[in-house]
């Protein structure tokens, strides 16, 4: 026999949870896809565990101590759920050990939980959304996601949000996620707004730099050109036009000058013609070019006739001194003649018998091998070598005193021919400087035109660009008002299609009213609700739901609003995300009679079997009278730590 196909449900859908201890053994608790799943038993017997578990399988970022407390995290090793997405089975499997608690295993696809918001969305064919971080779009200046764990956060209704819409939830995202549920987010928060708001920022802003740009660089351009005596400029074309202008009149200057200048040239070669021709007019000596020459010629010729002489000195005093260190030589050579003929001969220095000076031998013959002598020759050849040096030392004396005196007459020459040369020189400049007087004045004045008017030119880059930044300034403003016009287009030809945001607001509070007037008599004493479509504020009468109602009424109120839920497709159609869950911990809050919340829970039990959808609640009271869709589940265990419902 074969088993008959699940029929297809929009939405999410628990089939089951498994919970894996450490010693590999499973607990598994398994629901009914369509209808009320009541998960009783005493305290602390894993009931809000179970809801824990599945919230943490749909990507609770908590570690598993604080997502599903310490009992439990230290008694499994991992909680996986088996549920359909639109109609699909999907398994989801949560790891509890170190190392593997921030991964999220997807049909066996292991990934990181902060991906798991996109890819539940992905597989459920909701919008993924970027909304502005802040309740007015206009004065936010970021985007956010809108994840799934938002969404969550209204269809899980936890013990601790059941006096608010979600636990810890910021207004701006309570509105976002409402206007999702109710399907005109991707509209609403298509963040033209946003854009248009950023949009409008960014021009004020560029205009304002624009306004400080345009204002400095003005002061700034004319205090240069005020400093110049330049014509102010306000644009780049206008210095391209004084440019112009100013090497125009730098060109007729340096035109004029070299005009000047061969007057000049002109005027110096005429006065070299009459001097050549011996003529002096006009008080001017036209010989002094000459003259100048001349003395140049005869100062380096006696600078160099002296160079000559104080070498010829240097070279005869020292042939001077090697004379006179010869004659020194000489003496002490006669010296020794002397000295050695005084010395005795006492020892034969053959046969080394001693010699007596005083034996008898012939008179002119040697006293010791009485051979004849002959008279000794030395002294006679050194003082003759003597007399001779001394000679050539008088010599080189002599010639030294007639160079010397050479010298100084030459140095003289030098001095007397430097004196007339400056002189002459001094004369030349003086007649040169009578000559161009008549064009000097003209000549400084053109050098000091021709300054001033490349100092104006040098300051024309400094000046453009001061005046590009005005231009860049202009264009990034021009920009940020063309995007700004683009902006406001895109958001007049926007289409609206399907039911207006008041439509669907009104009938999600008509099915919330359906529900809350059948307990006017018990608990609701409030008036009905209604909802502003344009902040989302759900008001019970005529003032908001928060200022009017107690503790009591306001978990009625969230009962109401978790029942409409359920009934979102059907009264808005396809293009609104269907959650077709609810999870509902604990109704029993602020002191609500049994009776009531078991009228309510049959009640919300019909309209998920009217709807396909599926609800799981968790309860410590007894069960009401079981209806149909409603299905009971006890919990087993039992866990010493942290109390639960």
């Amino acid at each position: 026999m074969t088993t008959p196909p699940t029929p297809f449900r929009k939405g999410l859908r628990v089939e089951s949870v498994t919970l894996v201890h450490t010693s590999g053994e499973m607990d598994t608790y398994a629901f009914n896809t369509a209808g009320l799943n009541i998960l009783s038993g005493v305290r602390n017997s894993s009931k809000t565990t179970t809801l824990k578990a599945i919230d943490y399988c749909l990507g609770n970022r908590d570690s598993p101590t604080e997502a599903l407390k310490a009992a439990v995290a230290d008694e499994y090793v991992e909680v996986s759920i088996e549920l359909t997405l639109d109609g699909t089975p999907t398994e989801i499997r949560r790891s509890l050990q170190y190392g593997r608690q921030n991964k999220v295993v997807l049909d066996g696809n292991e990934f990181p939980v902060g991906e798991f918001s996109d890819r539940i969305l992905h597989k459920l064919g909701w919008p993924i959304l970027s909304i502005p971080k802040g309740i007015q779009a206009t004065t936010a200046t970021e985007l956010t996601p809108l994840t799934f764990r938002s969404v969550l956060r209204h269809i899980y209704r936890n013990e601790e949000s059941w006096t608010q819409f979600a636990d810890k939830e910021q207004e701006f995202l309570r509105r976002a996620v409402i206007s999702y549920l109710l399907g005109f987010a991707p509209t609403r928060y298509s963040n033209h707004d946003f854009e248009l708001a950023a949009a409008q920022r960014r021009l004020a802003q560029a205009q304002a730099a624009e306004r400080e740009v345009y204002d400095s660089t003005d002061r700034a351009v004319a205090a240069v050109c005020e400093n110049l005596h330049l014509p102010t400029p306000r644009s780049e074309q206008q210095v391209n036009s004084i440019r112009t202008d100013l090497r125009a009149e730098l060109d007729a200057v340096v035109r004029q000058r070299s005009q000047l200048t061969s007057e000049v040239e002109q005027l110096v070669a005429g006065r070299r013609q009459e001097g050549d021709a011996g003529a002096v007019s006009h008080g001017y000596d036209a010989t002094l070019s000459q003259q100048y020459e001349q003395a140049t010629q005869n100062l380096t010729s006696t600078a160099e006739t002296a160079a000559g002489l104080e070498q010829v000195l240097t070279a005869h005093m020292q042939s001077h001194n090697t004379v006179r260190a010869e004659i020194a030589r000489m003496e002490r050579l006669l010296a020794s003649v002397d000295i050695f003929d005084s010395l005795p001969v006492r020892l034969c220095p053959a046969c080394e018998q001693k010699i007596d000076i005083h034996r008898e031998h012939p008179e002119g013959t040697c006293y010791v091998c009485t051979q004849p002598v002959t008279e000794d020759q030395r002294r006679r050849r050194g003082e003759l070598e003597k007399r001779s040096l001394a000679a050539e030392a008088d010599d080189l004396q002599e010639v030294i005193a007639r160079t010397s005196r050479d010298l100084d007459q030459a140095k003289a020459d030098h001095r007397h021919a430097q004196s007339t040369h400056q002189d002459i020189a001094r004369q030349l400049n003086v007649d040169r400087a009578a000559r161009l007087a008549p064009f000097m004045a003209r000549l400084e004045e053109m050098a000091a035109q021709t300054t001033v008017l490349e100092q104006k030119l040098m300051a024309l880059p400094a000046i453009e660009q001061m005046l590009t930044r005005k231009t860049a300034a202009t264009q990034t403003s021009q920009a940020a008002q063309d995007r700004l016009d683009r902006l406001k287009q895109q958001l007049d030809e926007t289409p609206t299609t399907g039911r207006t945001p008041i439509d669907r607001c009104a009938l999600f509070a008509d099915r919330m009213n359906e529900f809350l007037n059948r307990h006017r008599d018990d608990v609701w004493v409030g008036g009905n609700v209604a909802i502003s479509v344009d902040d989302l504020t759900f008001y019970v009468g005529t003032r908001p739901w928060s200022q009017v109602l107690g503790a009591e009424a306001r978990v009625l109120f969230f009962l109401a609003y978790s029942r409409a839920l359920l009934f979102l497709a059907s009264d808005l159609g396809e293009d609104c995300p269907y959650p077709g869950l609810l999870m509902l911990d604990n109704p029993f809050q602020q002191g609500i009679a049994s009776d009531v919340v078991h009228e309510v829970l049959r009640d919300i039990a019909d309209a998920a079997q009217a709807t396909g959808a599926q609800v799981i609640s968790t309860q410590a009271v007894p069960v009401p009278r079981l209806s149909p869709g409603i299905e009971q589940i006890i919990m087993p265990n039992t866990y010493i730590g942290e109390p639960e419902s």
